[in-house]
């Protein structure tokens, strides 16, 4: 149950890093977490190594009603992206050149900087599908 709401949280937390830079002006507390974000490195640690973990959790673990194996997969590969996107970020500000064309990292984090209002907001939509019908957000 614990997991279920560290999920949220989390998933939650993403949506609104995401969404910084297209709500910020009329809610200062989006630009205040990404701030966080690239300021603080053990905000960045913090936020990847739970992402993976949460992600393993979900993936072998899931919300009561589900299958006991990748029961709560769309929630778990939304919650691994966005830890993937925090480690490209946090990798792209400690090296000037970045990773290769070909890595995954490279790959999820060009793909959410070219989407990145869409992807904060099918966050969110997954976050609340999640909340209000844990057990329909299965395979």
């Amino acid at each position: 149950m614990q997991t279920f709401f560290v999920t949220q949280i989390y998933l939650l937390y993403g949506a609104a890093f995401l969404l910084a830079d297209g709500y910020g002006v009329r809610f200062p507390l989006l630009l205040s977490l990404r701030y966080h974000f690239r300021i603080n490195g053990s905000v960045r640690l913090l936020l990847i190594i739970a992402g993976f973990v949460i992600s393993l959790l979900l993936a072998f673990f899931p919300v009561d009603p589900g299958p006991p194996l990748f029961g709560d997969l769309i929630p778990s590969l939304n919650v691994l992206s966005l830890a993937f996107y925090y480690l490209y970020l946090s990798l792209r500000g400690e090296q000037e050149g970045g990773e290769g064309d070909g890595s995954v990292l490279h790959a999820t984090a060009t793909y959410v900087e070219h989407n990145r209002r869409g992807v904060g907001i099918a966050t969110v939509v997954i976050a609340c599908l999640h909340f209000v019908i844990p057990h329909y957000v299965l395979i």
